[in-house]
């Protein structure tokens, strides 16, 4: 027998997810799955610049990714930096392009970036630290590109995100965080690799390289006290803790080899330490017990597709917190005026009420595919039990009124 209020709710997910000029603007954007195809653009020059071990700068370019049929003129941008230990890599590893490709289908822009690579045959930690700086400065490169270019590629430039794996959380956490009164001793060494924000093309120098918030993937810093309260960001953190290469905690990459050419770092869940006694509460750390270095990949080319699956969930529910939209790119919310949801995001039990005082007569939970996840005839609802990620919640009250709203479970 067919369940009325689940077919009510998957049709009210299938009409607001059309793609299209009519419904690519809706509520799921950015939560779901929106659109079927994605628009993928590649190699375009954003930057060039020299590496350690170059004469002559090199061109460094990006893959862009977009909705195919979008009709908004500003998109939410996710930048994202491969890994690499700073000397193999590329903007078309699996796990960057399985990123952009699916935060696409969710109604985002994304690109795939290049950054300086170190050889191989010169790797100490003195080259590592400037390879890591100038790798930053790619990234900064990157985000003024966009904001130079944002009518070209429909970038809504509050919405800039940056997402990281490995090396490219280093690169990122840098960007953000380091001034140019905190740049390690290496990189003055000559020839001395100036400012964070001063590389990449003149067109775009005087942009600014800030971004709304960003996702670290089994990163770290060389110093937690760059971090400041002042220059912070929203970020989410993901780590596993046997981490050898980038330690969950604190100590020299790549444990397992001499120490005396890795520099020494601090990880995830020391720079979450060092939040905490700033008194910044907008941040997550995921960590994942017993879990190694870039968990989800294996080989470097293949992804562990439920390993996966479980951080771009993270991933996904992050960026869909902190997004800041106006309403003609922005996403509608479910919302009823006279029922008040309390907390969102929630972890253990979440309170529902009229704000006129009426009685609730119902109130039931789904997932973003509809299925039936919880229901209750009182407030406060248990969702302990639930996975964390976006929920529907379907309230009636005692008049036979119905409301649906969003509620992030964590």
């Amino acid at each position: 027998m067919l369940n009325l209020k689940r077919f009510a709710i998957c049709w009210a997910l299938v009409c607001l997810c059309l793609p299209g000029a009519m419904f690519a603007q809706t509520c799921s954007r950015y939560a779901a799955p929106v659109f079927d195809n994605v628009m993928k653009t590649s190699g375009i020059p954003f930057s060039s610049a020299a590496g350690i071990g170059q004469s002559t700068p090199a061109t460094l370019s990006l893959d862009f990714y977009e909705p195919s049929g979008d009709t908004l003129s500003a998109r939410p941008l996710v930048i994202t930096v491969f890994g690499g230990a700073f000397v193999a890599g590329n903007r078309e590893w699996c796990d960057m392009v399985a990123y952009c490709s699916r935060l696409a289908k969710h109604g985002y822009a994304a690109a795939s970036i290049d950054y300086r690579l170190l050889p191989i045959f010169s790797v100490n930690a003195t080259s590592l630290v400037r390879t890591a700086y100038m790798a930053s400065q790619d990234v900064s490169s990157a985000v003024r590109f966009f904001k130079a270019h944002c009518d070209d590629y429909r970038i809504d430039t509050n919405n800039i995100f940056l997402l990281g794996n490995s090396a490219g959380s280093i690169a990122i956490l840098n960007e953000i965080f380091l001034s140019d009164e905190e740049r390690p001793a290496e990189t003055f060494i000559s020839p001395d690799l100036g400012p964070m924000n001063s590389s990449g093309y003149a067109e775009y120098a005087g942009f600014s390289s800030k971004v709304a918030g960003a996702v670290a993937q089994w990163g770290g810093v060389l110093d937690k006290e760059v971090i400041d309260a002042d220059e912070y960001v929203p970020l989410c953190m993901i780590h596993g803790t046997e981490d050898e290469i980038v330690p969950y905690d604190s100590g020299y990459c790549y444990s397992s080899w001499t120490s005396s050419i890795m520099p020494y770092m601090y990880g995830s869940h020391i720079i979450a330490e060092h939040l905490d006694f700033l008194g910044i509460e907008d941040y997550e750390l995921h960590t994942f017990e017993g879990e190694k270095h870039s968990f989800y990949i294996t080989s470097f080319t293949v992804l562990l597709q439920d390993k996966f699956d479980t951080c771009f969930s993270i991933v996904r529910d992050f960026l869909y917190r902190h997004l800041d939209l106006s309403p003609d790119v922005g996403v509608s919310q479910y919302v009823a005026d006279p029922v008040r949801m309390y907390p969102n995001p929630a972890s253990d039990l979440l309170f529902v009420e009229r704000k006129d005082g009426a009685e609730i007569s119902h109130i039931a939970l789904y997932d973003m595919q509809g299925r039936a996840v919880g229901e209750s005839d009182r407030s406060p609802v248990g969702i302990g039990h639930l996975p964390s990620g976006l929920y529907l919640v379907h309230v009636t009250d005692s008049d036979g009124l119905e409301s649906i709203q969003k509620v992030v479970v964590r």
